[in-house]
This record gives C-alpha cells, structure tokens and sequence, in this order.
C-alpha cells in the first residue's frame, strides 16, 4: 500500500497571533462559593478534621450557599445556634473565597480590635493554612506566626490582596478612609450602636460606608448568634427575606419547621439520663415524634421560604420572594446535625433548674435555638407619690438641719428660667435629710440667658454662704459640697465655679446616663487616677478640665437615681433612709411628684447585660435631678452606710478640714473650705 502524502495547511501568522492574544486574555470563570467550599477547604479541626468540607454534612449549609449564589442579594444577615459551624460558613468560607477566588481585598468588622488578633488565629488562618492557598500566606508583619493583626489591621497576601481589619471601637477616623466591594461583619449585635464620642452614624452603617463606591455591585456580610428583638441582627433579618428551613414530616409529608416547643420529653423527666433518653421532636402539623434519624433525613429533603411563601406536600413553593436585597438567613436546633434530640434534652433540663433562671432561658434562646432574649422589663422599687410626702420629720421644720448631721450637701439643677435646689443633712449611720428645697429665679428674659443664669448663681452663692438653722449650734450649718447641674449653659457654670468668692465648695456636675438628652449618653468609670482623672468615687468620678482650669464631677445619673430611689422606699428612721422636714399634708406635693417623674425599669443590651434605664413619664423632674446631685455630693464628702468602709480621702467636714486634691500644676484644690 502506497502511503498518502501529508497535505501541509497554509499558515497565518497574524491569525495563530491572534487565537494566542485571545487565549492569553480570558478570564478564567469564576467557580461558585459552594464550589469553591467544597473543592478547596479542608477542616483544620473539630469532628470533621482534615476532611475536605460538604455541605451535605449539615444540608443547612447547602441552601445558605446555593442562596448567595443566586445574585440576588448583596447584603447577607446570617444566624444560628452556637457550635453549628456558623463561623465557618457565614464569616471565614465567604473571605477566603473572596480573597483567593475572586482575587479582591476584603474588609473585615469586629466588634473590638483585640478580637481581630482572635479572628485570624483560631478562625481564618488554620484554614487557609490547610488549603493550598497556604503560600499566600504573608512571610513577614501582620498575619504571619507572630505578627500581631490588631496592631496593623490589614494583612497583605502574596497575591495581592488585602484583609483589612476594622472595629466597632475606638474613633470615627478607625472605620474611615479605605474603601472595598466586601465588608464581613462577625458578631454583628456587639456593635450596632453609635459610640458615645461618636459624632457618625453607628459602627455597622460607617462599614457599609465603605462600599458606597460600588453601588449594586457591593457584597456585605453579616454573622451573629441573636441577641435581642432590637438588635441589628434580628432586625434586618426581619426586614430581609426573613427566610427560614422547612423539612419535609416523615409522616404526614407537610414541611414543617419544628421549633423549641416542638421539642419534647425531658419535662417530665427526672433525671439528666431520663431527659435524654425521652427526648424528641414532634411534628408541628400531625404532632407525631420524629427519630432523630428521620430528623437528619428530613434535613437533607430541607427546603428553604421566604417570608410570604408557602409550600405544598409535593415541595411546589408558591408564592413571590420579597422584594429585597438583604438576605435573612436563620437556622435553628433541629437543623443542628451535630447534636441529638437527647443533647437538646438535657440542656433544657439543666436550665429549667439553674439558679440563675433569667440567665439561663436567654442562653438557651440564644445559644440552642436562635431566638432573640425577651428581657423582663419591670418597674424596680417603684414610688408612690403621696407615700414619699408622708416622710417627714416631725421633730425638724423646713430649713433646720438637725443637730446630728455629720455633713450637708446641696444639688441644684439649671433650667432657662428657673433653678431647682434641694440641701440634704446626713447622719453618720448612712440616713439623709431633705432640710430645705426651692427654686431660683432666673431672669433670662430680661438680661439674657448666660447674664441671668451668673446673676441667679451669685444670689444662690451668697444663700449658701449664710447658711442654713443648726439645730442646738449657734452657728449657721454652710454647705459641704454644692453639685450645679452643668449641662445647660456649662460655660457659664465653669465661669461662676472660677470665681474667688465660689471658694471650693461649688462644682459643675455633669449627669450621664441611658436617659439622657444630650450627647454622651452612658457613663464610663475611669480605671485609674492620672493627670485628668483626680478621684473615682461610686459611679462618678472628678476630672480637670485643662481648658477650662475646672474640676469636673460625671456622676452616673441612672446609678444615682436608683440610689436616690431606694432610700425613699426603705422605712422611715433606718440607716440609709431618705426622710423630708415636717409640713402640711399638701407643701410636699410638687416635690414628691418630682421624685416619680421617672421610673427605673431594668433592661438588656447586647454587650452591657442588664441595664437600668429611666422612663420619664413627666418632664417635670428637676428636684429628682437636684437630689441624686446632692446624694452624690455627699458620698463625695464621706456618707456610707454604717458598715461600709470610707476611703481615706474622705474625711469629717470641720473648718479646718482638707482633701490632698489639687491640680495638675500642683495647687490644693479643697474639697471643704469655710
């Protein structure tokens, strides 16, 4: 047989060029992030070690990456129990992806800047260390073995990218300047509020901030196990899709969403042991129990709804996905495959006997079941008006400090134009003494606020320096301390303090509490002394003002108003006891009705537990903020209950008594002068 010649095909060398140029320049397709997960992370720990990662593992998983493939949203709100692998999937898969997939710097949010050092550590770092990404790794500074993260806030990888680090704390400048397509936010709830000295929106809008730029385009992340119903988390995955996981019953063929009163067993049962061999799920719909292998087959034929949507038997979901872009993902214990029914069972038998009931229903609302806490919000030590006025001494008419007062106090609180005074006598055992209380005029209208107010301070300034009735003295009883309620007109109130003839006696005071108007809102007690921070006392404390050459007093006015609070509903004659001069049956009326203006209710907030926060029911509360001044003014002086160590500093006030308090320039600054 004759071999065929080879026929040679004409060459193109500009079109060979070309096809090579082409080739050269394609983009190479970017893999899904379940694609990604599943093909390149390797679990650095837990019950799953060096296994390559599945979504069938826990099916939850599945549908939370299949829905943020979709496109359809660019704002991710993710929740679930604790130890669910939430961490992984909804903070460290997503960063990765982005970073090392589609190549692109990311930035991260954490509540506090020390937890970034913790973040990388535990979270991102062992996994990309076990991917074959780990030669991206940076060789020196932030994220290499030793590099801390917190101090430099970004880490730069071998291929370019960048994770930049940024906190909820410190100031406005920490969360300003760099700007990213993605922001990944873990433990969202930690910081949802605006800070204190914050003069920007709150922490998690001033992130989001940083994407502005890239307008649809842009992709933010947000994890948090739930805290409250008013917490970011809850809130915007209500206001997102508010999607939730549906499993087909293995008996009546409905999908159903088993929650925690689904969950049953271990009521009755009377041990540990028992709960957990009792405990099951039920079927919402049928009410039949569920074996927890039907609970884990049931989870892998899991389907996902949106608010508004229902399903059929035959899983045809009707119904339109809402109209928004925010992704609310949540999933709860039963979706939890790493835990039994019996597990579940034992937790809620432990917690319906804890000690500590409260604390122990929110964990298991937060922690097990996705829920958010439901603090108790009541009324503490409530008051009644008409029983605060009965409180009077017979033995002690208006303006006669009694002869067994130890030091005597006066808080007076400014208003445009009037002022509200109330003097305080004290005991040594602890129990305080309303000796006198008024007003002040102040005749703004006539000579203008700040010329007023001075004018009224003087006039006050020349009352406490005559004096109040000693009881058995033939001298006049001067006040102590004078706290002045600084946040209206404060620089007039620093001018006035200044004055030769204002002595030592009279200081600015500034309250500082969850029901304040103005701008720092929440107290926060130093830790130290220093240059500025002269005394630390209970919840308040003095501080110069350098500009000013001031001393300042920040009294926690939430502490001091329960305080205040507690001692007029403690019995009469007490040590402690709060007790007002003797009048008719109707002179008390106003000031009783002052004392009940607010009502303290006890509330939880997310990073500060419980919290006491003040309701004004009536804005006409002035003499309650004169005598939580006062109270304060005398703790300042030496008031304790008896029992209660003084500190050193505190001392007897006589004529020739002295506090080591001076300025930063060396000056004594006194605390008693007469």
């Amino acid at each position: 047989m004759t071999a065929l010649p080879m026929v040679l095909q004409p060459t193109n060398p500009a079109a060979e060029e070309w096809t090579w140029a082409a080739e050269q320049s394609r983009v190479p397709r970017l893999r899904t992030m379940r694609q990604f997960a599943e093909q390149e992370i390797i679990l650095p720990d837990g019950p799953f070690a060096n296994l390559r990662f599945q979504a069938g593992r826990l099916p939850y998983a599945g549908l939370w990456l299949d829905e943020v493939n979709s496109g359809l949203y660019n704002e991710i709100v993710s929740t679930g129990p604790t130890q669910t692998g939430k961490s992984l999937l909804c903070f460290v898969v997503p960063i990765i992806y982005h970073l090392f997939e589609v190549r692109e710097s990311v930035i991260c949010g954490v509540p506090h800047m020390s937890m970034a050092d913790e973040k990388w550590a535990v979270n991102i770092e062992p996994v990309i260390r076990h991917s074959r990404y780990s030669d991206q790794l940076p060789a020196s500074g932030p994220g290499c073995r030793g590099g801390s993260v917190s101090t430099g806030r970004s880490i730069k990888f071998q291929n370019g990218t960048t994770l930049l680090f940024m906190s909820g704390g410190g100031g406005d400048k920490s969360r300003a300047g760099p700007t990213a397509r993605v922001v990944i936010i873990t433990e969202t709830d930690g910081m949802d509020e605006a800070g204190s000295t914050s003069r920007e929106a709150d922490k998690i809008k001033q992130l989001q901030g940083r994407t502005r730029a890239y307008g649809d385009r842009r992709m933010i992340y947000k994890e948090c196990t739930v805290s409250i119903e008013k917490g970011h988390t809850w809130q915007r995955y209500n206001a997102g899709t508010q999607s939730r996981i549906v499993l087909p019953c293995p008996h009546c063929r409905r999908y159903v969403s088993p929650e925690r009163e689904h969950l049953h067993g271990w009521q009755d049962a009377q041990s540990e042991i028992e709960a957990r061999e009792k405990t099951h799920f039920c079927c919402p719909a049928c009410g039949a129990a569920w074996t927890d292998q039907q609970r884990i087959e049931a989870n892998a034929g899991g389907r996902l709804l949106h608010r508004g949507q229902t399903i059929t038997r035959g899983g045809r979901v009707r119904g339109e996905r809402p109209a928004t872009n925010v992704l609310g993902f949540r999933w709860s214990a039963v979706n939890n495959l790493l835990v039994t029914p019996g597990d579940l069972g034992v937790d809620e038998w432990n917690a319906a006997r804890a000690p500590n009931e409260d604390n122990a229903e929110r964990e298991m609302r937060q922690f097990v079941w996705c829920l958010p806490y439901q603090p108790p919000e009541w009324e503490i030590t409530p008051l009644d008006a008409q029983e605060v006025r009965r409180r009077f001494r017979r033995d002690c008419p208006k303006g006669l400090v009694p002869e067994d007062t130890k030091y005597f106090t006066v808080g007076l609180d400014l208003g445009k134009r009037v002022g509200w005074w109330v003097a305080v006598a004290w005991r040594e055992d602890g129990s305080g003494h309303v000796a006198d209380y008024g007003t002040i005029e102040i005749a703004s209208d006539d000579l203008g606020e700040e010329r007023a107010i001075l004018a009224a301070l003087r006039d006050f300034r020349d009352k406490v320096f005559t004096g109040w009735t000693w009881q058995d003295n033939s001298q006049p009883r001067i006040p102590d301390q004078v706290f002045i309620d600084a946040a209206y007109q404060t620089p007039v109130v620093y001018a006035f303090v200044r004055e030769k003839e204002s002595g030592r006696r009279f200081r600015p005071a500034f309250g500082r509490g969850h029901s304040q108007r103005y701008k720092q809102q929440y107290y926060t007690k130093p830790k130290r002394t220093g240059t500025e921070i002269k005394f630390i006392g209970e919840e308040y404390h003095i501080a110069w003002v350098p500009n000013e050459r001031v001393f300042k007093v920040e009294v926690n006015s939430d502490h001091w108003k329960t305080w205040v609070h507690q001692r007029l509903s403690m019995p009469a004659g007490e040590p402690g006891a709060l007790s007002l001069y003797h009048a008719t049956n109707t002179e008390h009326v106003t000031f009783s009705k002052h004392m009940t203006a607010e009502k303290p209710i006890e509330e939880f907030k997310p990073g500060k537990g419980t919290v006491i926060k003040w309701v004004t029911a009536s804005r006409a509360n002035h003499y309650l903020d004169a005598i939580y001044n006062a109270c304060a003014a005398g703790h300042l002086c030496g008031v304790r209950l008896i029992g209660t160590p003084k500190p050193a500093a505190a001392k007897p006030a006589q004529p020739q008594t002295k506090q080591p308090l001076t300025t930063p320039d060396g000056r004594p600054y006194l605390v008693t002068e007469r």
